[in-house]
């Protein structure tokens, strides 16, 4: 059985494109994968402290965060947890994101190469967190889009 497992039950096509990802073949970037809306973002970056990071949360997308190399810690929390008063900044119906002040503790989570969180529309989530100091990481962000109506 596949590690990507829980993947499918939300979309044979993402599933299919992890089992089968090389990172060798793909340079940083977006990749789409179908005509409706399913796409990869690949990336590099340097994880950061927790105090300069925060929770982000999307309506119309499941993020698939998974660790090609290196190591990021994760803070996931129920969106109905979260306090309105915290927003940074308001949903923006066409990038799909809001993000909310790091104030809210959430459950902390720390991936490694090879290991993956799925996080849905119900949950704000906040990546990039330095596993100890700060480090490079280069990450898979599969966008799979959902009908919330």
């Amino acid at each position: 059985m596949s590690k990507f497992e829980e993947v499918r039950k939300y979309s044979e096509e993402a599933y299919n494109f992890m089992n089968n990802f090389v990172p060798e073949n793909y340079e940083d970037g977006r990749y789409d994968l179908n005509e409706n809306g399913l796409f990869v973002n690949i990336q590099t970056y340097m994880t950061n402290p927790r105090e300069n990071q925060k929770y982000e949360a999307h309506k119309r997308y499941i993020d698939v965060q998974y660790i090609i190399n290196g190591k990021e810690g994760f803070c996931l929390e129920d969106m109905d947890k979260m306090d309105s008063s915290t927003i940074v900044t308001p949903y923006s119906e066409e990038n799909d994101i809001m993000f909310f002040s790091n104030v809210t503790k959430g459950k902390y989570y720390e991936l490694s190469s090879g290991e993956f969180l799925v996080m849905t529309p119900e949950c704000a989530h906040m990546p990039g967190i330095a596993v100890g100091t700060p480090s490079k990481t280069r990450k898979m962000v599969v966008k799979i889009p959902v009908d919330n109506n």
